[in-house]
């Protein structure tokens, strides 16, 4: 009956070891179709494809629903989908070889895979790696949920898994606690000690962040550079769509001001209107700095778009350059030539058209 039991959770690690594929298939055989289907449509309802510049690079519904089929297809998932399930049959294989041999026939003197020796120093290590499982499964169904399973969230689940699990493996070897009298089989209870093993798939990055800056600090091995805006000066823009963009390798502002939207929706879940709202800001804040956030806030500007609308060149007026140099503390010369020069920019003129609707243009 024991052995029976053994045997239904052994299976039950088969299916979680193989969960990973399980969220990819479904994404693609089921989810893909849907984003396509929204994308699509979005960028319809802006006349999107109607606009030249989306022409010659060639953006058509067609076009786009083949590059999503591309972005997500099963060549780019292959090698971290099946590297991820890999990893896990060989972390469940250890847990389940753990339970046999603690609980299954009394004259096992050792697991059916492993070593009785084995099995004892995995056993804090396997604490860490089902922590990280639990971490990491949440993520993935977080992500398909919002219809936004990437390659990334497969590699960063294996690294981060294989990460927790050599950190843990070294603190094991290093600390070695010793077992309780009345430990069953070799298995330690569940103490403290497997309470912070299990913390650490939820912890270990940030702790080894900090531990590298303050040695850097404190070593002065940290190389100055250039000051870079951060994305957190983009009204809108979370802690969490900072780390999803940062995916992207979208990790400052002058990165997002200059990236092609239209490839950012594709291959994100956000949905076209927030990121031309997102990159209109960043290249006003690229161009002033946080004078554009002294400006926003005060209510005369939002984004690259006002500042270009209200332009000398495009009013025959300088009255808001004055009005907007005052605020910012600088002069209206500067202030007009910029504006003129948002007007002019190729970025920003594809932002408006793709904000408005298709019966209103930039030059209508």
């Amino acid at each position: 009956m024991i052995e029976s039991g053994i045997y239904l959770i052994g299976l039950a690690f088969l299916v979680l070891a193989l969960f990973p594929l399980f969220i990819y298939l479904f994404f693609q055989l089921v989810v893909l179709d849907l984003k396509s289907k929204a994308l699509v449509d979005d960028l319809s309802d802006r006349g999107a494809f109607k606009l030249s510049y989306l022409s010659e690079q060639k953006k058509t519904a067609d076009g786009v629903r083949r590059e999503l089929k591309e972005h997500y297809g099963y060549r780019r998932f292959t090698w971290p989908v099946v590297l991820v399930v890999f990893f896990n049959l060989v972390g469940f294989s250890i847990v389940w070889d753990t339970v046999w041999h603690g609980f299954g026939p009394a004259e096992a003197s050792s697991g059916v895979l492993y070593s009785a020796k084995f099995l004892a120093a995995a056993q804090l290590p396997m604490m860490a790696f089902l922590g990280v499982i639990i971490f990491n499964y949440g993520h993935l169904l977080r992500r398909l949920y919002v219809w936004d399973v990437t390659t990334h969230v497969f590699w960063n689940a294996l690294y981060r898994s294989w990460l927790v699990v050599s950190v843990a493996v070294v603190l094991a070897a290093s600390t070695a606690p010793t077992p309780e009298p009345n430990a069953v089989a070799g298995v330690l209870k569940w103490t403290q000690v497997h309470a912070f093993y299990f913390a650490l798939g939820f912890i270990v990055n940030p702790v080894l962040q900090n531990l590298l800056e303050s040695a850097q600090a404190h070593f002065n091995a940290k190389k100055k550079i250039t000051p870079e805006l951060p994305l957190s000066l983009v009204q809108g823009i979370s802690f969490w769509h900072q780390y999803r963009l940062e995916e992207e390798g979208i990790d400052n502002v002058q990165n997002l001001a200059t990236c092609n939207v239209i490839d950012l929706a594709v291959t994100t879940r956000y949905n076209l209107r927030t990121l031309l709202d997102w990159v209109d800001q960043a290249v006003l804040i690229h161009r002033m700095g946080e004078k554009a956030v002294t400006l926003r806030d005060k209510g005369f500007v939002s984004g690259a778009i006002d500042m270009a609308w209200a332009s000398p060149e495009n009013t025959q007026d300088d009255e808001a350059a004055k009005h907007i140099a005052k605020t910012v503390g600088s002069e209206p010369l500067y202030v007009a030539n910029l504006m003129d020069s948002l007007f002019e920019d190729a970025q920003v003129r594809m932002l408006w058209d793709l904000w408005q609707s298709e019966e209103k243009s930039w030059d209508k």
